[in-house]
């Protein structure tokens, strides 16, 4: 038997795994699917999009630099420019990646020393699995915050003895699964915090183009770049999820060590996917239209529940509904009941390492408007 690296056995099944074996088991019992599980919108990339990937397909596809193209990082700066109006170095501040996951999972490799004891890393919980395992992976200490109320993590509550031990801290706004947004001054006085203690801080900020019942929500990035990176992608914002593109901002002496670190593995968008993000990352009018037909279907949803007397919490922008459980009810029990009538939902806990989202579940907007109203006509009273 091959010895496995005991990190990869003491984990769990994977949220979406899960999910994946749950729903196949309802199709087997030939019932029909309303599958709000998994946040992978079913709306089809814009045609100018892929006409961009097709065009970027050269007879010969040589290796794709660490950094990208200059023309994908001026287009990642001039949207920062556009929606946040804020100036960054495409050549030294920016750093295109192969969607956010994997930045997620292997950004700790570039602050943690595994022998050190301060090889902290903290993050919101319930929040996005890959925070944790990137920092078990990478021999970190991982420190999920559980959050309740408003699911705003301020990381400047953090124990004494907790924040010597940090040498990065995530925080995620949009949050997901919530949809909770951190307001500026927030983001200014985690800055601010974080800098105090020599302390790296990301700001997960995937979903910053998805907001459906606030305004604008803002970036890290306008509370100063020393020290600070932000994570972008291109999932949620222009429907290319399978195309796996992002990108890494900020610090340009983070962003250069993390050059330098990526070149090691080989974490490099190809070229045409490079191509493709270019106009994406170019287009605003297209991302428009996207939001508003979150919005609608977002709109649906939260009548539903009002209707049901269900309390539906944060869910100001990204993706999803995110729903207190009937009165009594467990967020798993009321998960399963919801399947027995072909309605898949993620019970909170889900995205929790620490015990976090008890008593909640996620709906992802992925759903055509129809079929949202054919689950709200299945939805058991």
């Amino acid at each position: 038997m091959p010895r496995l690296n005991p990190t990869l056995t003491s984990l769990k099944t994977y949220p979406a795994v899960e999910l994946e074996r749950r729903k196949a088991a309802v199709l087997a019992q030939g019932k029909r699917l309303f599958d709000f599980s998994v946040g992978d919108p079913t709306e089809p990339t814009p045609q100018f999009i892929q006409d961009a990937l097709k065009a970027g397909l050269t007879p010969r596809c040589g290796y794709p630099a660490v950094r990208g193209d200059a023309a994908v990082r001026q287009a990642i700066a001039g949207y920062i420019e556009r929606r946040f109006s804020v100036l960054v170095d495409p050549d030294t501040q920016v750093l295109p990646t192969s969607g956010s996951k994997e930045a997620v999972f292997h950004l700790p490799l570039l602050v943690i020393d595994p022998r050190a004891e301060d090889r902290a890393v903290a993050f919101p919980d319930p929040g996005y699995p890959a925070y944790q395992r990137g920092v078990l992976f990478a021999g970190g200490e991982p420190v999920p915050v559980p959050l309740s109320g408003d699911h705003v993590f301020r990381p400047w509550e953090l124990p004494d003895d907790v924040v010597a031990r940090l040498r990065m801290v995530w925080i995620n706004t949009p949050h997901n699964p919530s949809g909770a947004v951190t307001t500026l001054d927030d983001l200014r006085r985690a800055a601010d915090f974080c800098r105090a203690h020599d302390i790296v801080l990301v700001s997960d900020e995937s979903y910053a183009d998805v907001w459906l019942s606030c305004e604008p929500p803002p970036s890290l990035l306008q509370a100063g770049v020393e020290g600070v990176l932000v994570l972008h992608s291109l999932s949620k914002r222009s429907g290319m999820t399978g195309y796996r593109s992002g990108f890494l901002a900020g610090d340009p002496e983070l962003v250069r060590q993390l050059a330098r670190l990526r070149s090691n593995p080989g974490l490099v968008p190809q070229s045409f996917v490079n191509a493709a993000a270019t106009v994406a990352w170019s287009d605003d009018a297209h991302v428009a239209q996207r939001r508003a037909l979150f919005a609608s279907k977002q709109a649906l949803l939260r009548a539903h529940f009002a209707d049901l007397g269900l309390e539906v919490v944060g869910s100001e922008a990204g993706l999803y509904v995110w729903v207190r459980t009937p009165a009594g009810r467990q967020d798993e029990d009321w998960a399963l009941e919801l399947l027995e009538h072909g309605i898949v939902v993620s019970p909170g806990p889900m995205f929790s390492v620490c015990g976090g989202g008890q008593g909640f579940v996620r709906l992802a907007l992925v759903p055509s408007i129809a079929e949202i109203e054919a689950a709200i006509e299945a939805w058991p009273r």
